[in-house]
């Protein structure tokens, strides 16, 4: 019988059956590129290449701006978004931790779901192999909203108030990189998964019809404040005569053998809640600490003794292994009623989230000096209990679903604990440059790099071997070399010089992608036969730009198989595309769009596509007709009919076909 454990952070980032990651916002403290390659694979079931292949933005991050930047070289698809004024953000710390996920049908992308997560642990390698920590998961459909009931709305309520949080966060980051648009384009596949997710959310959010959500933050005012409140809102507002605490930092520093202020305005709150006290007078109190870093705490244990209270350290769940030695690194509060003939977790509550119980975590509302923005939640947990028995899934038992333990504790050992050091401060790491992408432009195998337009601030791009590159007479960044993912440039800001990695945007819309390679016509057919799904792994070529495919040393013209039948393999392509295209839903019009332009431009200088030329007819000239198109795009009346011509005509005059004879013209 396997040991029952629960799902790590990166799993619940694990796409649904028969869906896949379109789109999501995170923010938290830190980050790593190996949690988020890891989460991102997961999110959009895409292989490391087949990510950077398609250079689609999957999830945007916002971090606190002591944490270096995480390169979409290191995490494809990940895009680290730097903070815009690091001196005048409206938070001391950015700790809230909190990730919405969307994920769309493989087939239609109006069957959705909205996924929310709020996690104590930072989106970190180390949260996975090193810490006990703790994640609150809430799940939403589209289908959902047609049978709306108290959990929906709830549901809704969760996900309204943290795009709400979310939504407003972004204004202080630099999100320039999201509404990047080639020139003669109006629109990208990050970007059109962008609105898909941000639709998605309103749907959601118009649903919540007023419902109070169990999901909070600081921004107005501290959690310790507006804890009674969401305690009662659970559906229990009795006293419990059980309370436990446990958090990675306390404060570091209180008065001599007394109990932490924090600690001791959490259960004078819960006792003294109005007319509704949530706490009763005498109640059982256990503190969990991480006994080599507990700071006030490890000098308070007399007095909390002395209040009746009982210090412990954290429970390690049997799941982690018989000898695992993890470090307490969750924020949570639990507290229930216990009797002596019942087993159940009677009128049980839980916080958990970001904010550590310190001053700055959670009794203070965010401010720029001395309040950090945090989240959390608190709800009443399903059926929980004590200890195990008969019958009773583990995931219920309150030992395996927070790290606590009532067998040890420090009553007649306070010299067991060290105060141990404080959270580290970190100076400002990532902050945002002047220009955020640059394009990559190619012309007769040379290319140039192109900052976007109202770029004020001046700023250098350095080479591969740390020199300026030149400019143009047009202003144009003159680079050797193949085309490049991403670039170093160096500003001064502040009379310091800083320096940071930007993505290229190529023509198709791709950002910080590898190199298209020269492919043939049934390659190309490869290539769009899975759309909405990318193309598959084996087809691609390696992830580093300095591991050139096959194909890209092939000539133009190069006679390849299926050259040697020219007008059947483009007959069937044509074919194949119609029959396609005729069936993709409106909401990926725009993504088909671009696949089926960059796809048929990669093929552009082949064999088969050069024998048309020679006999002066237009190959692509049936996709022009009505039959060829979806009824939402037949005609250029409509926006999404001028993106298909507008794409046409771009395809026709890389292939060097505009103008020639349509076919069947000559009969």
């Amino acid at each position: 019988m396997s040991v029952w454990k629960p799902l790590s952070l990166a799993q619940h980032f694990e796409a649904p059956d028969d869906f896949v990651g379109c789109f999501g916002w995170l923010c938290g403290y830190s980050a790593d590129a190996e949690f988020l390659d890891d989460a991102v694979e997961r999110f959009t079931r895409q292989t490391r290449n087949q990510r950077a292949y398609g250079g689609r933005i999957a999830l945007a991050l916002m971090l606190d701006p002591g944490n270096p930047n995480v390169s979409l070289m290191d995490a494809p698809g990940v895009l680290h978004l730097p903070i815009k004024d690091p001196v005048h953000k409206p938070f001391a710390l950015l700790h809230a931790k909190v990730a919405l996920l969307g994920f769309r049908h493989i087939k239609d992308a109006r069957d959705w779901q909205l996924r929310l997560l709020v996690s104590t642990g930072n989106w970190t390698r180390a949260t996975l192999e090193d810490s006990l920590d703790l994640v609150w998961r809430s799940d939403l459909s589209s289908k959902d909203l047609h049978a709306s009931d108290d959990a929906v709305r709830r549901g809704c309520a969760d996900i309204k108030a943290a795009w709400e949080m979310l939504d407003w966060l972004r204004r202080y980051f630099d999100t320039r990189v999201l509404a990047a648009v080639p020139r003669e384009r109006n629109d990208t596949e990050s970007g059109s998964a962008s609105r898909l997710f941000e639709n998605w959310a309103t749907q959601a959010s118009r649903e919540a019809a007023g419902t109070p959500p169990r999901y909070f933050d600081n921004r107005k005012r501290s959690l310790l404040e507006q804890l009674p409140a969401m305690i009662e809102r659970t559906g229990a507002t009795v006293a419990r005569n059980y309370l436990a605490m446990g958090s990675g930092f306390y404060e570091s520093s209180a008065i001599p053998n007394a109990i932490p202020s924090v600690l001791s305005d959490i259960v004078n709150t819960l006792r003294e809640s109005g007319d509704k006290r949530l706490l009763t007078r005498s109640p059982t109190i256990d503190v969990f600490v991480n006994p080599e870093g507990c700071q006030a705490v490890a000098d308070s244990v007399q007095a909390m003794n002395a209040a009746r209270w009982t210090v412990r350290k954290a429970g390690q769940p049997g799941y982690f292994g018989q000898n695992a030695q993890r470090v307490l690194h969750a924020k949570f509060i639990f507290s229930a009623n216990e009797r002596q003939n019942s087993n159940t977790c009677n009128s049980a509550w839980v916080y958990l989230g970001s904010g550590n119980l310190t001053g700055p975590g959670f009794a203070h509302k965010m401010a720029r000096n001395g309040g950090n923005l945090e989240a959390g939640v608190v709800f009443a947990p399903d059926p929980l209990y004590w200890k195990l028995g008969e019958d009773i899934p583990p995931e219920q038992v309150l030992t395996h679903a927070l790290p606590i333990q009532r067998e040890d504790d420090f009553n007649h050992k306070p010299n067991g604990l060290v105060a141990g050091g404080d959270m580290p401060e970190r100076e400002p790491d990532f902050v945002a440059a002047p220009v955020a992408w640059l394009f990559w432009h190619e012309e007769d195998h040379a290319g140039w790099l192109q900052a976007p337009d109202h770029v004020l601030e001046p700023f250098d791009v350095l080479d591969e071997a740390g020199k300026v590159c030149q400019r143009d007479a047009t202003g144009g960044i003159i680079w050797s070399g193949r085309q490049p993912r991403q670039v170093q440039i160096r500003w001064t800001a502040g009379g310091q010089t800083r320096h940071s990695s930007v993505p290229i945007l190529d023509q198709f819309g791709r950002i910080a992608a590898t190199t298209l390679p020269a492919i043939d016509p049934e390659e190309a057919w490869g290539q769009l036969a899975n759309f909405p799904m990318p193309p598959d792994d084996e087809d691609l070529p390696p992830t580093s730009d300095f591991e050139p495919s096959a194909h890209l040393n092939q000539p133009p013209g190069t006679t390849s198989s299926s050259a040697q039948y020219p007008v059947r393999q483009m007959m069937q392509l044509i074919e194949n595309i119609a029959a396609k295209q005729t069936a993709v839903s409106q909401a990926d019009w725009s993504t088909w769009c671009t696949r089926l332009e960059q796809s048929l431009i990669q093929a552009a200088g082949n064999a088969v596509i050069k024998a048309f030329s020679d006999l002066a007819i237009n190959p692509l000239s049936p996709l022009w007709q009505p039959p060829f198109r979806p009824d939402f795009a037949e005609t250029a009346d409509t926006p999404d009919g001028r993106r298909y011509e507008d794409v046409l005509r771009r395809v026709e005059a890389n292939w060097k076909v505009a103008g020639l004879d349509s076919i069947g013209a000559r009969q």
